[in-house]
């Protein structure tokens, strides 16, 4: 069985209904799911839809595009009011520079990043960690501001060097659909030498579908193509990267 450490299906993206998405999962051998939230109303949902299935669970928290959307002042109570035994993780959070990098800009986001690590020690939960483009900095940040609970880099896009110091740390490495793709040199790299025992799989669904399904909807039952390019590029069986893969999934959000 396959654990999903991180998908979006609540977005506007797929055809069908958040339940439908998830019934058609756990029919494809994903076992176990986690329901990503970006946003205070996402995270919501995520909490939400976590209680009606043994096999889902949520992470809270506010991506680094999202922090306009809630109040610095308002952000611990909000997350707060959220939780349950369902909530497993504070994410999706972190910087990305992307998009905007001035200084403004990275400092707002930086604020908001810096206080959900507090939020997440303050609740004794790990940390999903968005950083595209900004993989060092998120790296300076944890040292100087550390989770007690560690937890993932998420759809991980950095250097093999980066990663060695991620790993240091006592963090997870997520990789996802883009490990397939024939340009992604670092990435299969980073596939190859990562510690098995601190990988996790994840889709980031509906985005970054693996070959050959690139340019469609991700689904999380597309793991199986991740995995498989795993394999190859490790030289070992497919079901040893599921397996303990899921095993990775469950340490890493204390299930």
């Amino acid at each position: 069985m396959i654990f999903e450490t991180h998908c979006h299906l609540y977005d506007e993206k797929f055809n069908e209904d958040i339940n439908s998405l998830i019934k058609r999962c756990l029919e494809n051998n994903v076992g176990l799911i986690m329901l990503v939230g970006d946003n205070i109303n996402h995270s919501k949902l995520c909490v939400e839809v976590s209680k009606n299935y043994q096999e889902v669970y949520a992470s809270i928290g506010v991506h680094p595009q999202e922090v306009d959307s809630v109040d610095y002042d308002q952000l611990e109570n909000q997350l707060k009011s959220l939780l349950t035994s369902k909530v497993k993780a504070i994410g999706e959070i972190g910087l990305d520079y992307y998009w905007k990098n001035d200084e403004i800009t990275k400092n707002k986001q930086k604020k908001y990043f810096i206080k959900q690590i507090e939020i997440a020690n303050k609740l004794e939960l790990p940390l999903i960690i968005h950083a595209r483009n900004s993989v060092e900095d998120c790296i300076n940040i944890l040292k100087k501001y550390p989770c007690n609970k560690k937890g993932v880099f998420h759809c991980f896009s950095g250097s093999v060097e980066q990663m060695k110091k991620i790993l240091k740390m006592g963090f997870y490495i997520g990789l996802d659909g883009p490990i397939t793709y024939k340009n992604s040199i670092t990435s299969k790299q980073v596939a190859k030498e990562v510690d098995l025992e601190k990988l996790v799989i994840e889709t980031d669904s509906p985005y970054l579908p693996p070959v050959p399904f690139r340019g469609k909807i991700n689904y999380p039952y597309y793991l199986n193509y991740v995995i498989e390019e795993i394999a190859t590029l490790r030289n070992v069986d497919s079901k040893l990267i599921e397996n303990i893969t899921m095993e990775n999934g469950k340490k890493l959000f204390y299930i």
